[in-house]
């Protein structure tokens, strides 16, 4: 599938190119900011349209690992504009559009396509309707760039059907995943400058435990994703070569380390769950598969965090431990009392909801801390329904719940089918922590979401040939 290039008559390419210079050069002179923009825009556009699948990675690895407030730092407008994710996005997202106007789709791609493109509508609706109420149009401009990022759906479907660019994209979305790995371990030994309180870098103690570094805040969501894609395509048998393996793990390694240091109880619960999810689906061999690499891991895994991170598993012991305490997390008593607010207001409006950056005002007495606005609830599913209405926000929920209960097409090659099933035990894992975690209106996941969504309902059958099993 490729867009068909656009002639232009040979004697107007010289003279353009003139033009284009002269321009450039007086806009250097004048505007230098705007040139390097300007020059950037256009190798952005040329690698969208020449090298979608690397346009994608590139996507994935600014949304998963660069911090919002660095790309606001850097965008147009100071953020209330656009940033570096918006650009990549609706550049892919036009190709995608000008591909898929022209072909032939299966049905339950266009359904998935169609709710989700629903969802950004209303968003887009939802985002005027905020700004005119009066609310602030940063705020405005980051609830709704964070729903854009579903928007990857529609990105994929046309890269998945190629079975080159399929590849293509199935390994840098692995090289993606060690990179997030790669980056927990920077945080927990703070080599990097650029953290953002609540975004990246490390958050001083761990509550309960008496001992601990710090939890990891950047990757959060990112650090399971990369554990279950990867168990299912090692204990698949589809990967035969030995980097391909070796990659595999270094993969599921990294980010296992990166989830343990964020000492989040829910994502190591759901991560669980998300496994037995893989054991469930999978065949007899790769459920004992699953077991072997678990203990393997664990038996592997344990000495290296032990001897580079002293404390980090005796903390995430206590860690565990304290979910019995729950009657006194402050952390559980916060997101009870948000959420009762939240659900005042989506019982106010349940159909056409509040807008985006709409807020809610309330304190913590408990903690004397004085009532103050919020646009943001940890619970994904209200956070949604509040700002989009209940309608709306059915519309994804319903996406994500196919997505995780379809049934794999006949006739897919064993890496296309373990590749789907772990982005199936993925989205699972996102159901259960938007409960207590935005995982649906997060910026650093939601691309990623949107192309798991698309691997579960649009991943082809092989056509002729012998499956890919050697490719990473």
């Amino acid at each position: 599938m490729t867009v068909a290039a656009v002639r232009l008559p040979e004697r107007a390419i010289v003279p353009g190119a003139v033009a284009a210079a002269v321009v450039f050069g007086a806009l250097i002179a004048v505007m230098p900011a705007a040139a390097v923009a300007l020059l950037g825009l256009a190798g952005l556009v040329a690698l969208a349209f020449l090298r979608p699948v690397a346009h994608l990675t590139l996507t994935l690895a600014v949304t998963t690992i660069v911090p919002y407030a660095i790309q606001n730092q850097y965008g147009f407008a100071g953020g209330e504009g656009l940033v570096l994710s918006d650009v990549l996005i609706l550049l892919a997202l036009l190709r995608a559009l000008m591909i898929l106007l022209r072909e032939p789709l299966e049905p339950r791609r266009t359904l998935a396509m169609a709710a989700i493109g629903t969802m950004l509508l209303i968003a887009a609706l939802q985002a005027v309707r905020g700004w005119s109420s009066g609310a602030d149009l940063g705020q405005v401009g980051y609830e709704f760039r964070v729903l854009l990022g579903w928007a990857t759906v529609a990105i994929a479907v046309p890269l998945l059907a190629d079975r080159a660019q399929r590849e293509r994209l199935l390994k840098g979305m692995l090289g993606v995943g060690i990179a997030v790995g790669i980056y927990g371990l920077l945080q927990y030994f703070e080599l990097l400058t650029f953290f953002v309180e609540g975004q990246a870098g490390l958050r001083e103690g761990v509550r309960f435990t008496s001992s601990g570094k710090g939890q990891i805040q950047g990757g959060l969501f990112a650090f399971p994703v990369g554990v279950l894609v990867g168990f299912a395509v090692l204990t698949s048998g589809a990967i035969r070569s030995r980097i391909g393996q070796l990659a595999l793990l270094v993969l599921v390694g990294l980010n296992a380390i990166g989830l343990l240091l964020t000492y989040e109880r829910t994502f190591w619960l759901a991560t669980f769950l998300g496994l037995g999810f893989i054991a469930v689906r999978a065949g007899f061999a790769q459920r004992l598969r699953v077991v072997v690499l678990v203990l393997g891991l664990v038996l592997v895994l344990a000495p290296i965090i032990s001897t580079v991170a002293p404390g980090a598993l005796a903390a995430a012991s206590e860690r565990l431990l304290s979910l019995n305490q729950y009657g006194n997390d402050d952390s559980v008593r916060y997101r009870l009392q948000e959420g009762r607010h939240v659900i005042d207001k989506i019982h106010a409006h349940p159909v056409v909801g509040w807008g985006l950056a709409d807020e809610i005002f309330y304190g913590l007495p408990w903690l004397q801390t004085p009532p103050s606005a919020e646009s943001f609830a940890h619970n994904g599913y209200l956070w949604l329904s509040w700002k989009l209405g209940i309608p709306a926000a059915l519309l994804l929920f319903a996406a994500i719940g196919w997505a995780i209960a379809a049934r794999p097409p006949p006739g897919l090659d064993p890496l296309a089918r373990a590749v789907r099933l772990g982005a199936q035990a993925s989205l699972l894992l996102m159901a259960v922590i938007s409960i207590t975690f935005p995982s649906f209106s997060a910026l650093n996941i939601t691309a990623v979401s949107g192309v798991l969504l698309a691997m579960c309902l649009a991943m082809p059958a092989a056509r002729g040939g012998r499956a890919a099993t050697t490719a990473p």
